[in-house]
């Protein structure tokens, strides 16, 4: 879907001015080809539609300039009478008023300032702050945005370079102190971009959009959240908006980088950056980047507006938002001929929003609480996260769009959402995986083995299987070879032995590398209870620890042992057999899993469908139950 935006100002503009502008507008951008735009609705302290929430707050419901109307409600009529698309901007965010010493917001409530190290309240290129950190600022900001989509048929929202953020300078307010304070045991630092200061108080505004994108789908979830941040890294550095971040969270449908490069070749550097660095593949239909039209006396050229575009769409970029409408009209719509003549000349027509939701996690996030049980106790744990996996050693892998973390039992997050992959505590270590290499953390979230390896299996009897230069071999807790790698392929030690592979055959070898079971063995897995399912030629069975056959090959799938049973599949169905190879549960199910606390997993009226596109098999259909041991 390409996506064709232009930001509409009450800057330098009269579109504003009166309905037949705003019905002027429209006509002339549909016919130029846009299919969505960005009103503003919110800037320098004053709504540009009749607010309840400021009215209640602040005794003014609208900017005095559209005092009797409703210029947001006007525009809608407009827009979608010729299928625009409306996403209103709310362009001021946590800023509260230009070059005004905080205007009619911090007049009345100074207390929500945002403060400088020196205690002055924060301002920064003649814009003053409220604090973004304050709960009560936060709250005041969200109802800005919930009354819109209560109220409007809007298509979505949208933040900008100072929604959220803040300038890196700010954080300084006697709350926020006493908040770094209690988690790190000292101040702040007089450094407004030291590491951690900058990374705390970032994840602190990151927390804040999660809230605001969760609250949005919960009363629309066809709303689309759209945010408009300055590039990346710099708008870390200096407005703490990691959008890295939101992107790897899931936190964004469309993402705007302003990339508002005067030069085609910093443009380009910026775009060339961003595809490689910051979005993957499966990202990059949300990046649909902001081109600066116009500005104060500049105006991009013909020539620029054409390369920009060329090659954003080179790159597999789908689309752009320009900044702003006024410059489409100048120099005899030299700009809005260019766009309808060559770039818009074939319509895309309406915005297709579930496309855009396709690419988004919000269909997951819909009535997604996770809650875990805990039957020793009376109270259960309700988690929201787009995935969670059972608790191991008091921890539980969770994720949140594509990046993983970790829980305690009180649902306290343990460390940041930072992982590309992430596995259950083992012996106290987790295995995590970051930017395509494997390394270890410990329960507080720290890093213990740096991420070097090129794959690795989590910790079993102190020793984790990982794999440097495609051979594998085996480390302890901290980091130090003790079986050199050298074999094709590895698994986790389990009763002393570890299955390993070289040239096509597996064998077992012992905790200091010698060889006990030969490597004869077409497949093998780890002991269990004594015995390893293993594969002799193209069937299952079960050995001992001294290699002998117990169980003979006779499956075609079957699993471990686990309290004296295992699921074997034999004339098309599932069964239990004991350590003498004697079915104690009759072949009746279509799936089965191993037993666990007494109880297995067994699926009647399923079929395991293969994915030859994506080279993987699933299990669907029939139902699933639980049986008991005998």
């Amino acid at each position: 879907m390409e996506i064709r935006g232009i930001w509409l100002t009450t800057t330098a503009s009269k579109v504003f001015n009166s309905q037949r502008n705003i019905a002027e507008a429209m006509n002339f951008l549909a016919d130029t080809g846009f299919n969505v735009v960005f009103p503003v609705v919110w800037n320098n302290g004053f709504t540009i539609y009749p607010s309840r929430v400021m009215r209640e707050n602040f005794g003014v419901e609208i900017n005095p300039q559209f005092q009797g109307r409703d210029p947001l409600a006007e525009l809608i009529v407009e827009a979608k009478r010729v299928n625009l698309a409306v996403i209103p901007w709310f362009e001021y965010g946590f800023a509260s008023s230009y070059q005004k010493n905080g205007g009619t917001i911090l007049a009345k409530k100074p207390e929500w300032a945002a403060r400088d190290y020196a205690g002055n309240l924060l301002t920064k290129n003649g814009f003053d702050w409220l604090n973004a950190f304050d709960s009560e600022v936060q709250n005041f900001l969200l109802s800005l945005f919930l009354e819109v989509v209560k109220n409007y048929q809007v298509d979505g929202i949208q933040g900008d370079d100072r929604f959220p953020a803040l300038p890196s300078e700010g954080g300084y307010d006697p709350k926020t102190v006493e908040r770094y304070r209690q988690e790190f045991n000292q101040l702040p630092p007089a450094n407004p971009k030291d590491p951690q200061w900058l990374r705390w108080r970032a994840d602190m505004l990151s927390n804040f959009l999660t809230r605001v994108y969760r609250e949005v789908i919960s009363i629309n979830p066809e709303l689309i959240i759209s945010m408009a941040p300055s590039a990346y890294p710099w708008s870390y550095e200096n407005y703490l908006q990691d959008s890295q971040n939101w992107v790897n969270l899931g936190l964004v449908d469309l993402i705007h980088p302003q990339l508002y490069w005067r030069e085609f070749e910093l443009y380009k550097r910026d775009i060339d950056r961003l595809v490689a660095n910051q979005f993957t593949k499966q990202q990059l239909p949300l990046l649909i980047p902001s081109v600066l039209l116009k500005q104060n006396t500049y105006r991009i050229d013909a020539e620029h507006l054409r390369q920009a575009l060329n090659y954003d769409r080179s790159v597999g970029i789908q689309g752009e938002v320009f900044f702003f409408y006024e410059a489409l009209l100048e120099e005899n719509k030299l700009l809005a001929n260019i766009l309808k003549s060559e770039f818009y000349a074939q319509s895309v027509g309406k915005l297709d929003i579930k496309e855009i939701k396709n690419n988004s996690f919000t269909h997951r996030r819909i009535n997604s609480n996770y809650t875990y049980l805990n039957t020793s106790q009376a109270n259960n744990l309700k988690v929201q996260f787009d995935w969670v996996e059972p608790f191991s050693e008091g921890m539980a892998v969770v994720k949140m769009g594509y990046k993983y973390g970790y829980i305690d039992k009180t649902g306290k997050q343990i460390g940041r959402l930072q992982f590309d992959n992430a596995k259950p505590f083992s012996q106290g270590i987790a295995l995590v995986n970051l930017n395509n290499k494997y390394g270890y953390i410990d329960t507080t979230a720290n890093l213990v083995i740096k991420p070097q390896f090129d794959y690795a299996q989590s910790f079993s009897e102190g020793l984790a299987a990982v794999k440097i230069a495609n051979q594998w071999g085996y480390i302890d807790n901290k980091g130090q070879t003790i079986i050199p790698p050298k074999f094709d392929d590895s698994k986790p030690f389990t009763e002393d032995l570890a299955a390993v592979k070289i040239a096509n055959k597996w064998g077992y070898i012992d905790k200091l590398g010698n060889i006990i079971i030969q490597l004869q063995l077409d497949d093998a897995t780890s002991f269990s209870e004594g015995l390893a399912l293993v594969k002799i030629g193209n069937k299952l069975g079960y050995i001992n620890k001294t290699g002998a056959v117990v169980i003979e090959p006779q499956f075609y799938e079957a699993d471990i042992f686990s309290e004296g049973l295992a699921p074997v599949k034999m004339g098309g169905k599932w069964g239990y057999i004991n350590q003498f190879g004697e079915f104690i549960i009759p072949r009746e199910f279509d799936f089965a899993k191993p037993f666990a606390e007494g109880v297995a997993l067994v699926n009647v009226g399923g079929e395991l469908k293969q994915d030859k596109e994506q080279g993987t098999a699933d299990f669907v259909g029939g139902k699933w139950g639980y049986i008991r041991k005998p």
